[in-house]
């Protein structure tokens, strides 16, 4: 009777694993294929955005790419950042300093309160030259009774071509009237630098004079600049009987073009 039992228990265990064995084997495909699935993301090993991203020459190493059809046209590759296209000055610049005729003076201020200590004198300069001058070594020079009054420009400062700029005995929008635009002030900002009784002002470069102006005493009225008219001929410039006061004011009672064309007067 035991032996029976024993026999019978077996063919029950066998008849199990037969009926069992066919599901396994059925579920063995899927459960490998979701492992290789689950392996393949783990590991990369598949193409996709990421893998792109690192190999693309145009990204970053950030969230951001670069795009280099509107990146600047000297864009450092090795250090991923944009650096000046043209290191010696703005694009289209001069290829030497202001030589003869390239700076003009074409106003002057030379009386802008009545009597001594005037703080608020300047002249006007115009480049005649098609391209961006650098006004780095430029000189000035006026005599002022025994002094000679100075100035030197140190560091780059680009005019653009046809461009202007002034040279005051203040650089204080307070004390010059809120002068406009580019400004150069004499050494130590002095007053009463353009003589009233007439006198000379000098541009250099170099030893080369640039540009050197010579007014005789004139009947001036305070506060009013005179011009040199755009429309007189250039040989006329030395001519002060065609300089005309302004009609322009740039500050309330103070007429003038500072940093500005001449356009208010006109050639007698």
């Amino acid at each position: 009777m035991h032996r029976l039992l024993a026999i019978l228990s077996s063919l029950a265990s066998l008849l199990f694993l037969l009926a069992c064995s066919p599901g396994q084997e059925q579920g063995l495909p899927g459960a490998s294929s979701g492992s290789d699935a689950a392996l393949a993301s783990l590991t990369g090993d598949y193409e996709g955005d990421d893998e792109a991203s690192v190999e693309d020459p145009t990204w970053d190493g950030g969230s951001s790419f670069v795009d280099e059809a509107s990146a600047p046209s000297a864009w450092d590759a090795s250090t991923g950042s944009s650096v000046p296209p043209f290191d010696a000055g703005p694009e289209g610049a001069c290829a030497a300093p202001p030589g003869p005729g390239d700076l003009i003076i074409d106003e002057l201020m030379i009386e802008s309160v009545a009597g001594t200590g005037d703080y608020g004198q300047w002249f006007e300069v115009t480049s005649t030259l098609p391209c961006a001058v650098n006004l780095r070594g430029l000189q000035g020079q006026c005599a002022a009774g025994a002094k000679v009054r100075t100035f030197d420009v140190a560091e780059d400062t680009w005019i653009p071509a046809g461009g202007t700029f002034l040279v005051a005995d203040s650089a204080d929008p307070v004390i010059n009237h809120d002068l406009p635009g580019a400004l150069i002030p004499w050494s130590g900002q002095p007053g009463d630098v353009l003589r009233k009784a007439g006198g000379t002002v000098t541009l250099l470069s170099g030893d080369a004079i640039v540009d050197s102006l010579t007014w005789p005493k004139l009947t001036l009225t305070p506060g009013t600049s005179i011009e040199f008219p755009p429309d007189c001929d250039p040989s006329q410039r030395t001519d002060f009987s065609v300089w005309q006061p302004s009609v322009s004011s740039w500050f309330p009672a103070f007429y003038g073009t500072p940093n500005a064309p001449n356009v208010d007067v006109e050639c007698p």
